[in-house]
């Protein structure tokens, strides 16, 4: 070993010690920038200056994701700080009033955590959870401006880089481009058509609460991030409205959510609109990758397993990118 690659080893070392704290923040700005390759290559056909183009891309980024996901935040944040305990108190003691209709061996094991006395001990626990909330609502913040000013300077110098890697990288340079776009189409499938179908189911949530004078954009932007998460992620949402409609004497409007969500937004749209919002992102980025919908189901799980809220972004990103590797090995022996 010469002494170029001790020492290339070590700063290297170094390197990473230095940028440990935010290379997570730097990871999802790369992938959301590889996600964003395809946009970016039609784009430049009408802006040359790199830029104005990253720029455009980076408030493009800010304003469609990252501004829900902010203002999600402030408002869980806000209302978590002015709960009132008296209030949940008397949805409870209405929701034990559904019992009846429940065995009595459930019945009476939910009677008992609803009791009292354990109500009283779960909100000495959620006061603590509250705090705990708002200081991580501060870490969002600042993971969430870090990512954006990463993402800016992924795309105003990723070709730089991919010529760089072209160099350095033992693989032919028509090759190593293939792959890139490749990986690049997978992604943007990806990440695209989660996008969509959560923004579609999003809205029809927000559609039906609003109709029983609850906030549309706020049930909207909160039903589309809970939807990210598999198979409870509805169930979070419309379930606690349909709770509260009823704790309130609606009961027609709790039924109406429930199965309002079971069927239009559970069963048609993520059963069946889904694979045509997929179509639909594939012919637009003119991508010819075939998509399991149990794999990006797998993904995102993993993701949230793993890296928490930013798992919705990494999982698949992660997975997308394998694929894409092992198809593009896959085109590359049969030639």
């Amino acid at each position: 070993m010469s002494f170029l690659h001790i020492l290339t080893i070590i700063s290297a070392y170094f390197v990473y010690l230095t940028y440990k704290p935010y290379l997570l923040d730097i990871a999802i700005a790369s992938l959301m920038a590889i996600a964003f390759g395809k946009i970016q290559f039609l784009l430049s056909k009408y802006i040359k200056n790199k830029y104005l183009l990253a720029s455009l891309l980076t408030v493009l980024l800010a304003v469609l994701i990252f501004g829900p996901i902010l203002y999600f935040v402030v408002k869980v944040g806000n209302f978590l700080t002015h709960i009132n305990f008296e209030d949940i108190k008397i949805i409870l003691q209405k929701a034990q009033e559904l019992l009846s209709y429940l065995p009595d061996v459930i019945s009476k094991e939910i009677k008992m955590f609803l009791s009292d006395d354990k109500l009283q001990e779960l909100y000495a626990k959620v006061v603590p959870i509250i705090g705990n909330v708002t200081a991580k609502s501060a870490v969002f913040f600042k993971d969430t401006f870090l990512i954006i000013i990463f993402f800016f300077f992924a795309v105003l110098y990723g070709r730089e880089i991919l010529e760089y890697f072209k160099k350095v990288i033992p693989l032919e340079n028509e090759k190593l481009e293939k792959l890139f776009f490749n990986t690049s189409e997978v992604m943007s499938v990806v990440f695209y058509s989660t996008l969509l179908t959560a923004f579609l189911e999003g809205v029809l949530f927000g559609f039906i609460v609003s109709l029983y004078g609850l906030d549309f954009f706020f049930f909207s932007i909160m039903y589309a991030f809970a939807s990210l998460i598999p198979v409870v992620g509805g169930i979070m949402m419309w379930g606690p409205v349909s709770l509260f409609l009823y704790a309130n004497g609606n009961i027609q409007g709790a039924i109406v959510v429930a199965i309002y969500s079971i069927i239009v937004i559970s069963i048609i749209a993520d059963t069946f609109i889904k694979p045509l919002i997929i179509g639909f992102v594939k012919r637009i980025v003119e991508s010819d990758t075939e998509l399991n919908s149990m794999l990006i189901f797998f993904s995102i799980v993993a993701g949230l397993s793993s890296f928490g809220l930013w798992g919705i972004i990494i999982g698949p990103a992660i997975t997308s990118l394998f694929i894409s590797i092992l198809q593009f090995y896959n085109k590359v022996n049969k030639v």
